[in-house]
């Protein structure tokens, strides 16, 4: 079925008389009552054991070892959310068992150094003395830093969740964790997940146990909201262990006493016990990204490691401005790369590479994201520096962006990322090789259908059974993100009672359903512009999201519209 703007997938068919929520969870593969029932209670115990992840049990020890001889050791992170929390959770862990400063957090410089491990670091950390580095968020493709790691006599661990190179060479080094080392991963963890199952390994290591000190059982669960942070902000499947650990971690962040988060979470402006998601994906992460893309990431690893009091909300505070400095310069990127796409006709290509020396490095792959929302293709944004060209780029659903690159390497100097994400270097005079090689890849790989942009209700529903207490029991559901999304209902035949632009400029559109006696409120975020072709009276299909609403106390279902169908198509 084709709406206003996607193509509608038709739902399963379901059992109207069963309540929408167990309905959903049918749709999405959980038939039994047992297992509806295991999912929604997304149990610890259902979590697996910290030590079956590849490479865990050995770093787990090794780093309980090092620490427990007073080694020298240091965290090697990335400048994203998932690679801060990370860092921040080893750094954590090992500061409470050792009742010690916590090891030295070394974040590269997003713009000199670029992603992951370098070897110029490593002979840094040799001149200061440092005995091991552990990497998280990054070091699986790092094998030349490896080697020069060895030969300096610094032990490395390597944690991380990217995809390895497609020779299948390691980076030889003393222990690597990574949840696709070996066979197929259970849960596909993002770097702070990695981490985290490394810290409940060292935890035991050092309690010389399986069950660990109540010190460190304290530490592991106060590190709960940082897992979410980053598991959410990376955009890993919030399926089956990730589930739990943002499950969790939204369950234990309004009760946070950690400093620098408490400072982080006051500029959101929002009641702390109503956080889920979307607060983390749109609120507390990007003020975590917003200083590893405009300065160094160093801020906010000091703001979750050392800093309280004045300090903590100062800092938070100034993420928060330059927050909103990125999506100034956000903004400013995505008019340019819109309207070289509109004057270049890109639009009509299976995918779109834009490069432009004046746009920032640190913003680019945020900017791609958002075209694509605007030209569903798979979108690559490279800006200059040098010889050399720097960028991001992002993907659509069955697409693999990484594997693109990887197509095209020998027009590439570096690259690195997983499906729908990836960064890379480009040599300027190799700019053109590249835009050609990954076209004709793209030409090859993508079918038209893959272009149009889809819709796939979970079932459909009546606006009778949408109530405020149906709402609620699918927020249970949650948390929502990729691989969980949203409940997705598509319902028939409904009466447009109202409909009217809202917001700066109208913006967007508020339709009401139903009668004057029993409406149902829905918004369409981002297009006032239909508003010409809804009227009173119409009969409409609708695929929309569903939500609980008790803003004054009154208390309803409230929908976001995906996609409308008018009866005339």
């Amino acid at each position: 079925m084709q709406g206003l703007t996607r193509d509608w997938m038709t739902p399963p068919a379901s059992d109207a008389s069963k309540k929408l929520r167990d309905r959903i969870l049918e749709a999405r593969g959980f038939i039994t009552k047992e297992e509806r029932d295991d999912f929604l209670r997304a149990k610890w115990s259902t979590l697996e054991d910290p030590e079956a992840l590849p490479g865990a049990s050995v770093a787990g020890k090794l780093l309980c070892e090092a620490a427990k001889a007073g080694k020298k050791i240091l965290i090697y992170g990335d400048y994203d959310a998932d690679g801060i929390t990370a860092a921040t959770v080893l750094h954590h862990i090992i500061a409470t068992a050792t009742g010690k400063e916590g090891p030295q957090i070394y974040i590269p410089d997003r713009i000199e150094e670029g992603y992951g491990i370098n070897v110029g670091a490593m002979e840094k950390f040799a001149r200061d003395g440092i005995d091991l580095v552990v990497s998280v968020d990054c070091g699986i493709t790092a094998i030349e830093a490896a080697a020069k790691a060895k030969e300096l006599g610094i032990m490395l661990i390597v944690t991380d969740h990217h995809k390895p190179l497609d020779d299948g060479i390691l980076p030889e080094c003393d222990a690597i964790v990574h949840p696709g080392l070996v066979g197929v991963p259970k849960t596909y963890l993002a770097g702070v997940g990695v981490a985290f199952t490394v810290a409940r390994v060292f935890a035991r290591a050092w309690s010389g146990s399986q069950g660990v000190t109540e010190k460190l059982s304290d530490c592991l669960k106060s590190m709960f909201p940082f897992v979410a942070i980053g598991t959410i902000a990376d955009m890993v499947p919030l399926q089956k262990g990730n589930r739990v650990l943002a499950r969790k971690g939204l369950d234990y962040l309004p009760s946070t006493t950690n400093p620098g988060l408490r400072a982080i979470m006051h500029q959101l402006k929002t009641p702390i016990d109503t956080l889920n998601t979307s607060h983390i994906s749109f609120g507390i992460a990007p003020l975590i990204n917003a200083v590893g893309r405009l300065q160094h990431a160093a801020k906010a690893v000091d703001l979750f490691t050392h800093l309280d009091g004045e300090l903590a909300i100062s800092t938070a505070s100034e993420l928060a401005k330059l927050n909103r400095e990125r999506q100034k310069v956000q903004r400013e990127i995505i008019a340019e790369a819109l309207e070289q796409i509109s004057q270049d006709n890109l639009q009509e290509k299976n995918i779109i590479v834009l490069q432009s020396d004046a746009w920032n490095r640190g913003v680019v792959g945020i900017a791609a994201g958002k075209c694509i929302e605007t030209h569903y293709r798979p979108t690559i944004l490279l800006s200059g520096d040098g010889e050399e060209l720097v960028g991001s780029a992002r993907s659509i659903s069955g697409f693999s962006i990484y594997d693109a690159i990887s197509a095209c390497k020998e027009h590439v100097i570096t690259f690195g990322g997983h499906d729908m994400a990836a960064g890379l270097r480009v040599a300027r005079d190799s700019f053109d090789d590249f835009v050609s090689a990954i076209t004709a890849y793209a030409d090859k790989h993508i079918s038209p259908e893959q272009l149009v942009k889809k819709i796939k209700p979970d079932v459909v529903a009546s606006l009778e059974e949408l109530d405020y207490e149906t709402a609620c029991g699918l927020e249970e559901i949650g948390p929502f993100g990729i691989g969980n999304p949203t409940p997705t209902v598509q319902i028939m035949s409904a009466r447009i009672d109202e409909v009217r632009v809202m917001g700066n400029e109208g913006a967007h559109l508020l339709v009401q359903l139903g009668n004057s006696y029993n409406r149902t409120k829905c918004i369409w975020w981002n297009k006032g512009e239909m508003q010409s072709r809804l009227n009173r009276g119409d009969t409409i299909d609708l695929v929309a999201n569903v939500k609980a609403n008790s803003f004054r106390g009154h208390k309803s279902a409230e929908l976001t519209i995906v996609d409308i169908k008018l009866p005339s198509g």
